[in-house]
């Protein structure tokens, strides 16, 4: 499967999960590496739009990552699990349930519904995998943000 990262230029390369692991996320408390994914470029920029704090984020320059993992390490969340919790930020039920899976069932990556569009996914990478070497870097692909986003900041 490929899959879509977005960061800024600089990180892009940056496969480590390391900011996720400082500031946590969505699928991640503090402390734990995750590197989020996308499976189209179109959900990685709106997921990226939705997190501006800042029209200076704006301002800086961005890349898309292709990245190809084997299908065979790819496990889809029971969305079974998902029922009757809210995706809000800051939620150990989705932390707890991003952890059993990296770590209890040591999966690769971890295919979960998108908050912005239920029906198309994200994909969270465990960089502390034993296989994590497998998932391969196909091209990057600086971009620039159309200034019509600018009117929602």
């Amino acid at each position: 499967m490929n899959v879509f990262r977005i960061a800024k230029s600089n990180y892009i390369q940056d496969l480590s999960g390391e900011g996720a692991r400082i500031y946590g996320g969505r699928w991640n408390r503090p402390g734990v590496a995750v590197l989020y994914t996308s499976q189209a470029r179109s959900l990685a920029m709106l997921e990226l739009i939705v997190h501006f704090s800042a029209l200076n984020a704006m301002k800086e320059q961005y890349s898309f990552l292709n990245l190809s993992i084997p299908d065979e390490y790819i496990e889809s969340i029971d969305l079974n699990l998902l029922k009757n919790i809210q995706f809000g930020l800051n939620n150990n039920k989705l932390w707890e349930l991003t952890e059993d899976y990296f770590f209890r069932k040591n999966i690769l990556a971890l295919k979960v519904p998108s908050v912005l569009i239920p029906e198309e996914f994200n994909v969270l990478l465990n960089p502390l995998h034993p296989n994590y070497q497998l998932i391969k870097k196909i091209n990057i692909l600086e971009i620039d943000i159309d200034d019509r986003f600018k009117k929602f900041f």
